[in-house]
């Protein structure tokens, strides 16, 4: 957080809740892996995304079901 101040950086990619609100406060732009997911599903570069999310959780990512369907729902998959 302090180097995406210094360098005045367009986004920062952060997953933990805490470490998002701290860099929120700090006045950064913050996304996670999911944003960024979301992002690639949009701009064409992936055509799923529920195989990704659902290999994350099988190797531990902890997604929220409520912010997995809402993902999902989004990229207009569910």
């Amino acid at each position: 957080m302090i180097l995406a101040k210094e360098i005045s950086a367009d986004l920062c990619l952060i997953d933990d809740y805490l470490a998002r609100k701290h860099a929120k406060s700090l006045g950064l732009t913050v996304t996670g892996t999911l944003g960024v997911l979301i992002k690639a599903k949009e701009k064409g570069l992936l055509k799923e995304i529920k195989p990704l999310l659902d290999e994350m959780i099988q190797k531990k990512f902890f997604i929220d079901k409520k912010l997995y369907d809402e993902v999902l729902e989004i990229c207009k998959e569910k």
